[in-house]
């Protein structure tokens, strides 16, 4: 995709922001989109953290609670400490993602996410949180909170000083900022990032740059693949092959970013691994 800019006498519309020679259509319908995609998993392969609102991702868990692996985000309306802990407790969530403050205008520092970090160190729970581009056209086409002055990865600092035991992964690694991204991965060892999105939406060399940039300074074991696939479930099989095709890694590098890294950021143990490997 490459994004041509707008004439402000027009009116700012994603089809305007946006240009693509060979577009993908998404399904018609949600059963269609959940269809797709799981037989997308099978395909492939693949255990999927997947996210989005309660009622969908419990849905899509029951259609396959061996492939899917269930997240919410704490930033949901009127959701409560309480009422996280209890669909954790419950088994009914395993991880807070994508936690999207920058669509809210928020940083993720700010004082009203505090107590969703304290529970999620407390319960050891996984937290992915969103930094980087939103959007072609960002506030203009998505959600009007939103600003790129929010990307920065600095911004978690605070955050992993007050939980430092605290399991958590950038989502889209804070892009296009990733000076930013690996002065924050240097300091803080415990933090990983996934590629997901930047792996279809962006022009491969732009994104082959990045991710060669993230490699380059020693953080290949840090990186995890994903899709952030939304209503498309081609475009796993075109971050999938942004991957297998990389001139800048080698086969153990494509291998940590499509599994290693993520087992070992989860935790799956020997028995999941060998179920992941049998499936």
């Amino acid at each position: 995709m490459t994004f041509p800019g707008v004439d402000p006498r027009q009116p700012i519309t994603l089809d305007r922001a946006i240009q693509c020679p060979h577009p993908r259509r998404s399904p018609a319908t949600d059963q269609d989109v959940l269809r797709h995609s799981l037989s997308m998993l099978e395909q492939r392969n693949i255990w999927a953290i997947t996210s989005g609102p309660l009622d969908l991702v419990t849905r899509w868990r029951d259609a396959a609670p061996e492939r899917v692996i269930p997240a919410v985000s704490f930033l949901r309306e009127s959701a409560t400490v309480a009422q996280m802990r209890e669909l954790v407790s419950s088994g009914r969530v395993a991880v807070f993602a994508e936690i999207g403050a920058q669509y809210r205008g928020l940083r993720l520092d700010d004082e009203v996410l505090e107590p969703f970090f304290a529970l999620a160190e407390e319960l050891d729970v996984p937290v992915g949180v969103h930094l980087g581009e939103g959007p072609p056209g960002g506030p203009h086409v998505g959600p009007p909170a939103y600003r790129a002055a929010l990307t920065s990865p600095l911004q978690l600092e605070p955050v992993l000083m007050r939980h430092p035991k605290l399991r958590i992964w950038v989502m889209h690694y804070g892009s296009p900022l990733v000076d930013e991204m690996i002065a924050l991965l240097y300091s803080h060892p415990q933090v990983y990032v996934d590629i997901a999105q930047n792996n279809w939406g962006f022009p491969r060399a732009h994104f082959y740059a990045q991710l060669k940039r993230l490699v380059d300074a020693g953080f290949a074991r840090r990186i995890m693949w994903g899709s952030d696939q939304m209503v498309w479930p081609h475009t796993i099989e075109v971050a999938i092959d942004t991957i297998e095709r990389a001139p800048i890694l080698d086969e153990k590098q494509k291998r940590d970013i499509l599994y290693w890294n993520a087992v070992r950021f989860f935790r799956f143990t020997r028995a999941d691994v060998e179920r992941h490997h049998r499936g």
